[in-house]
Protein backbone atom coordinates (compact mmCIF):
# COMPACT_ATOMS: atom_id res chain seq x y z
CA UNK A 1 0.00 0.00 0.00
CA UNK A 2 2.58 2.24 0.87
CA UNK A 3 4.07 1.95 -2.88
CA UNK A 4 0.94 2.75 -4.21
CA UNK A 5 -0.30 5.29 -1.54
CA UNK A 6 -1.53 8.35 -3.74
CA UNK A 7 0.77 10.80 -1.59
CA UNK A 8 3.64 8.87 -2.10
CA UNK A 9 3.23 7.49 -5.38
CA UNK A 10 5.12 7.79 -8.35
CA UNK A 11 3.32 10.83 -10.21
CA UNK A 12 4.18 12.96 -6.82
CA UNK A 13 8.03 12.06 -7.26
CA UNK A 14 7.67 12.55 -11.25
CA UNK A 15 7.87 8.96 -12.51
CA UNK A 16 5.25 6.92 -14.42
CA UNK A 17 1.92 6.29 -12.71
CA UNK A 18 1.67 3.30 -10.61
CA UNK A 19 -0.24 0.48 -12.54
CA UNK A 20 -1.50 -1.14 -9.50
CA UNK A 21 -4.86 0.90 -8.14
CA UNK A 22 -4.28 0.87 -4.30
CA UNK A 23 -8.19 0.69 -3.71
CA UNK A 24 -8.14 -2.73 -4.99
CA UNK A 25 -5.21 -3.42 -2.44
CA UNK A 26 -7.66 -2.10 0.34
CA UNK A 27 -10.24 -4.53 -1.31
CA UNK A 28 -7.71 -7.21 -0.29
CA UNK A 29 -7.50 -6.14 2.74
CA UNK A 30 -11.19 -6.11 3.34
CA UNK A 31 -11.56 -10.00 1.91
CA UNK A 32 -8.66 -10.99 4.44
CA UNK A 33 -10.61 -8.92 7.42
CA UNK A 34 -14.18 -10.66 6.79
CA UNK A 35 -12.55 -14.00 6.70
CA UNK A 36 -10.85 -13.60 9.80
CA UNK A 37 -14.06 -12.49 11.41
CA UNK A 38 -16.11 -14.84 10.35
CA UNK A 39 -13.66 -17.94 11.34
CA UNK A 40 -14.47 -20.13 14.17
CA UNK A 41 -11.04 -19.61 15.55
CA UNK A 42 -10.86 -15.70 14.58
CA UNK A 43 -7.86 -16.42 12.77
CA UNK A 44 -6.93 -16.54 8.77
CA UNK A 45 -8.70 -19.95 7.52
CA UNK A 46 -5.61 -22.20 5.58
CA UNK A 47 -4.96 -21.03 1.94
CA UNK A 48 -4.69 -23.74 -0.71
CA UNK A 49 -1.68 -22.69 -1.62
CA UNK A 50 1.75 -23.95 -0.44
CA UNK A 51 3.24 -20.78 2.34
CA UNK A 52 6.31 -18.92 2.12
CA UNK A 53 8.85 -19.92 4.91
CA UNK A 54 10.38 -16.45 6.16
CA UNK A 55 12.73 -15.48 8.65
CA UNK A 56 10.79 -12.97 10.62
CA UNK A 57 13.77 -11.35 12.57
CA UNK A 58 17.43 -11.89 12.13
CA UNK A 59 18.92 -14.17 14.33
CA UNK A 60 21.64 -11.89 15.87
CA UNK A 61 20.30 -9.62 18.72
CA UNK A 62 20.84 -6.25 17.13
CA UNK A 63 18.57 -5.07 14.07
CA UNK A 64 19.64 -4.22 10.72
CA UNK A 65 18.36 -1.10 9.31
CA UNK A 66 18.00 -0.02 5.46
CA UNK A 67 18.48 3.10 4.56
CA UNK A 68 15.60 6.09 5.31
CA UNK A 69 12.94 6.45 2.59
CA UNK A 70 11.80 10.20 2.91
CA UNK A 71 10.50 10.49 6.70
CA UNK A 72 10.64 6.34 7.55
CA UNK A 73 13.20 4.25 8.38
CA UNK A 74 12.58 0.35 8.51
CA UNK A 75 14.26 -1.43 10.94
CA UNK A 76 14.24 -5.08 11.01
CA UNK A 77 13.28 -5.81 14.21
CA UNK A 78 10.65 -6.29 16.27
CA UNK A 79 9.41 -3.04 17.97
CA UNK A 80 10.05 -3.84 21.37
CA UNK A 81 14.13 -4.16 20.32
CA UNK A 82 13.77 -1.27 17.21
CA UNK A 83 12.46 1.41 20.38
CA UNK A 84 15.20 0.62 22.58
CA UNK A 85 17.67 0.51 19.64
CA UNK A 86 15.77 3.69 18.41
CA UNK A 87 16.09 5.50 21.82
CA UNK A 88 19.92 4.58 22.30
CA UNK A 89 21.22 6.12 18.96
CA UNK A 90 18.50 9.15 18.81
CA UNK A 91 19.98 9.91 22.35
CA UNK A 92 23.47 10.51 20.64
CA UNK A 93 22.17 12.73 18.16
CA UNK A 94 19.82 15.28 20.52
CA UNK A 95 17.94 15.49 23.53
CA UNK A 96 15.45 13.19 24.55
CA UNK A 97 12.39 15.46 24.98
CA UNK A 98 9.31 12.73 25.11
CA UNK A 99 8.88 8.90 25.81
CA UNK A 100 6.15 6.75 25.35
CA UNK A 101 6.98 2.76 24.70
CA UNK A 102 3.09 2.09 25.04
CA UNK A 103 2.56 4.42 22.25
CA UNK A 104 5.50 3.89 20.23
CA UNK A 105 6.47 7.47 20.42
CA UNK A 106 9.54 8.90 20.88
CA UNK A 107 10.58 12.88 20.97
CA UNK A 108 14.05 14.06 20.36
CA UNK A 109 15.01 17.58 19.99
CA UNK A 110 17.85 18.42 17.92
CA UNK A 111 20.22 21.51 17.44
CA UNK A 112 21.76 22.24 13.75
CA UNK A 113 24.60 23.97 13.39
CA UNK A 114 23.84 26.94 12.19
CA UNK A 115 19.99 26.38 12.24
CA UNK A 116 17.13 26.23 14.66
CA UNK A 117 16.60 23.31 17.56
CA UNK A 118 14.07 21.18 16.14
CA UNK A 119 11.42 18.80 17.44
CA UNK A 120 11.28 14.84 16.00
CA UNK A 121 8.72 13.16 16.76
CA UNK A 122 9.12 9.34 15.61
CA UNK A 123 6.46 7.23 15.76
CA UNK A 124 7.02 3.37 15.50
CA UNK A 125 4.44 0.88 13.71
CA UNK A 126 5.10 -2.47 14.11
CA UNK A 127 4.84 -5.09 10.93
CA UNK A 128 5.23 -8.29 10.29
CA UNK A 129 8.96 -8.61 9.81
CA UNK A 130 9.84 -5.40 10.90
CA UNK A 131 9.14 -1.75 12.42
CA UNK A 132 8.51 1.43 10.46
CA UNK A 133 9.56 4.03 11.82
CA UNK A 134 7.47 7.75 10.37
CA UNK A 135 9.20 10.96 11.46
CA UNK A 136 8.14 14.00 11.48
CA UNK A 137 10.03 17.52 12.10
CA UNK A 138 9.41 21.00 13.16
CA UNK A 139 11.19 23.71 13.96
CA UNK A 140 11.10 24.95 17.55
CA UNK A 141 12.30 28.60 17.33
CA UNK A 142 11.08 31.09 14.80
CA UNK A 143 13.25 29.55 11.66
CA UNK A 144 12.07 27.25 8.95
CA UNK A 145 12.47 24.02 9.36
CA UNK A 146 15.36 22.46 7.88
CA UNK A 147 15.12 19.17 5.72
CA UNK A 148 14.99 15.80 8.06
CA UNK A 149 17.53 13.83 5.58
CA UNK A 150 20.85 14.93 7.54
CA UNK A 151 19.14 13.76 10.89
CA UNK A 152 17.39 10.73 9.48
CA UNK A 153 20.98 9.75 7.35
CA UNK A 154 22.75 10.27 11.20
CA UNK A 155 20.07 8.10 12.72
CA UNK A 156 20.33 5.55 10.37
CA UNK A 157 24.61 5.43 10.58
CA UNK A 158 24.07 5.32 14.59
CA UNK A 159 21.53 2.44 14.35
CA UNK A 160 23.93 0.75 11.62
CA UNK A 161 26.72 0.72 14.25
CA UNK A 162 24.87 -0.61 16.78
CA UNK A 163 24.93 -4.04 14.75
Amino acid sequence: MREHHPDLSASRRGEAPSSVDPSLLTEAYSVVLASIQTSPDGLVPQSPYPAKTHQPFPSAPHPFVSEHDGDTIWIEAPPDEAYQRLLDAAGTLGGIGHVDRNLGLLEVIVRFEGGPSCSVLMTLQGRAYGTDVFCEMESIEAEPTPSIHPFLQSLVEQLTSFT
